[in-house]
């Protein structure tokens, strides 16, 4: 596509990267008259590629802004082909600069990662991970020291093949994939840490941990065997930093720095200078020396001094070549193979061979405890005689027991869960025994043994279930104290009151009312019938009748005359006056 234009601006000068998915090309944007790089998806990458999902990628790379990220400036589709514009950075990559010198001095290595680790920060405080570090996507911009390092290429190898909170397929490169993302298991912080540290292992020992023709096992390795120490490949690194690189390439995330500011922090605390007993310096490759000898024509006289320094020239060119032959070539020799033997046959038999051996645990799901893992050197790798050949002794399969969590808050019971990285989810459910906030129980249960990363389903209390108030009006006291204890619910206040509809003992009223919900600590309230009023019955013989009556109406009572004769006075009551009578209650007068 060399002198196409693109969205009408950009145009396309020169290739200068190839790779799997995208074309790079320098370009001039005629627009703002400076020249950029614009990265243009290829068609063989583009089906089922989600232009939306690439485009809100570039925008949020975009609002990245710092001196070791490659800047983002612009994005669109031209001719049906995404494209991103970038900040263009005249130089090389790391790659080119390992391919020439092969490894870096300790402390040139540990000065480039603290740039890239530096850019990485940013960018996991805005939320992105890169997944997929590597020499390739170090820039190594031309001029000064201070901002040389440019990481490019942030998280649009997710943008393209999948999304970064489900996964998506493994798209990284073997030589530095995490082992999480071997499993499947989308790319955190966590995971560009752990190919940072792999990137500073081949900085510091000039190869990666594990390498090899087949993608496919070099990647499994990460996810099967430890990441050894720099220091047997590198006897000048410092214990420090050679435990910090084996920490950070833990293959367990939770066992890593959390994130790149973290693994920063630890960087730039770490003692680096060369271990004792070495310079730190990398050794130049064995230069061949032409050597010229001026030797007199037949017959010319030579002095017994001339024939001593010749002789003596002759030894220490001998001599050199020996010490030479020796320490480039004849101390050394082809690593044996340990696989085939056990944690109590290995020490013996590397000892037969000349060799001292480290024993390092490590977990296999297919060699049985006690079996042999893995070496390193491997199997034929250039040694040094009597050297020590480290041996990752099987454990048998990684296996975590499930914790009691019971009582412990949701956060708390995270903690103890991320010890195996186990994939938490969380249900709520009521709980009479535990307290809102607090873990009632696990799926699996406490004590049973899981893999790494198992799912865990956590059951945290909303509390006591609520429940709903009986209908109790018109029961019995008894009847309705069961009732309510029936439901779990305490019986609170109990009163009485006088009723002229309620027959005596039965419930009037209650509060809460019926079907309120309420929990198991709120009581219900009772009030019971002490049946009608009792009123005095005022005695009226000798009233006259209407007055009896009305007196006797005013207090409740239903009055009934009979008159006999025409005076109208009452000689005569059917309830004795003085007596209690229910309100309401009947009561007959009789007059003459």
């Amino acid at each position: 596509m060399t002198g196409a234009r693109v969205d009408g601006r950009y145009r396309l000068e020169r290739l200068i990267a190839r790779g799997g998915m995208a074309d790079v090309y320098e370009a001039r944007d005629e627009r703002l008259e400076r020249t950029v790089a614009v990265k243009i998806i290829t068609n063989a990458a583009v089906a089922g590629f989600d232009v939306k999902a690439f485009a809100n990628e570039a925008k949020t790379i975009a609002r990245l802004s710092h001196p070791n990220v490659v800047a983002v400036f612009d994005q669109g589709v031209h001719e049906g082909l995404p494209y991103v514009v970038m900040e263009y950075v005249p130089g090389t990559t790391l790659r080119d600069l390992l391919n020439r010198r092969r490894r870096l001095r300790i402390d040139e290595a540990v000065e480039l990662c603290v740039q890239v680790l530096d850019g990485l920060q940013a960018a996991h405080d805005a939320g992105l991970v890169h997944r997929d570090i590597k020499p390739e996507n170090i820039l190594l911009k031309n001029g000064g020291r201070g901002d040389r390092v440019k990481v490019v290429d942030f998280g649009l190898a997710e943008a393209v093949h999948g999304d970064r909170d489900t996964g998506g397929p493994l798209v990284a490169t073997a030589a530095y994939v995490a082992p999480e993302l071997v499993n499947g298991k989308p790319a955190t912080t966590a995971s560009d840490v752990y190919s940072t540290a792999i990137l500073l292992y081949e900085l510091l020992t000039g190869e990666v941990p594990f390498d090899g023709p087949d993608s496919g096992a070099v990647a499994r390795r990460h996810v099967d065997e430890d990441v050894p120490t720099p220091q047997l490949k590198a006897p000048d690194v410092s214990d420090g930093l050679a435990e910090l690189v084996t920490t950070a390439a833990a293959r367990r995330p939770g066992a890593r720095p959390v994130d790149a500011g973290a693994f920063l922090r630890r960087l730039q605390a770490v003692d680096v200078r060369p271990a004792k007993g070495s310079t730190g310096k990398v050794p130049r490759p064995t230069r061949v020396v032409q050597t010229t000898m001026v030797v007199d024509p037949p017959g010319t006289k030579r002095s017994w001094k001339a024939l001593l320094t010749l002789g003596l020239i002759a030894l220490l060119l001998v001599g050199v070549a020996a010490a030479g032959w020796w320490i480039g070539i004849g101390r050394y020799t082809a690593t044996p193979s340990l696989l085939d033997q056990s944690r109590e046959s290995v020490a013996a038999y590397a000892e037969e061979e000349g060799f001292e051996v480290d024993l390092v645990d490590g977990y296999s799901e297919s060699v049985p405890v006690g079996g042999i893992i893995s070496q390193e050197p491997g199997v034929g790798d250039r040694i040094r005689r009597g050297a020590t050949i480290t041996v990752v002794v099987s454990q048998g399969p990684e296996r975590y027991q499930v914790p009691n969590l019971a009582g412990m808050t949701e956060d708390e019971a995270r903690g103890e869960l991320a010890a195996f990285s186990a994939e938490i989810e969380v249900e709520h459910e009521y709980s009479v025994d535990a307290k809102a906030g607090e873990v009632t129980r696990t799926d699996p249960t406490a004590g049973e043994e899981v893999k790494a990363g198992t799912p865990v389903t956590l059951y945290v209390s909303d509390g006591y279930p609520p429940n709903e108030v009986p209908d109790v009006v018109g029961l019995t006291e008894a009847d309705a104290r069961a009732a309510i204890e029936t439901e779990g619910l305490p019986v609170g206040e109990v009163t009485r009151r006088t009723s002229d509809t309620i027959a005596e003992g039965l419930v009037i009223e209650q509060d809460p009312s019926p079907a309120s919900p309420v929990g198991p600590e709120n009581p219900v309230n009772l009030v019971i019938s002490s049946g009608p009023e009792m009123i005095e019955v005022p005695d009226v013989v000798g009233m006259d009748l209407g007055e009896a009556t009305d007196e006797l109406e005013g207090l409740g009572f239903t009055v009934k005359t009979a008159q006999i004769w025409f005076s109208g006075t009452v000689f005569d009551q059917s309830i004795d006056g003085g007596t209690d009578a229910e309100k309401g209650a009947e009561i007959w007068l009789w007059a003459n």
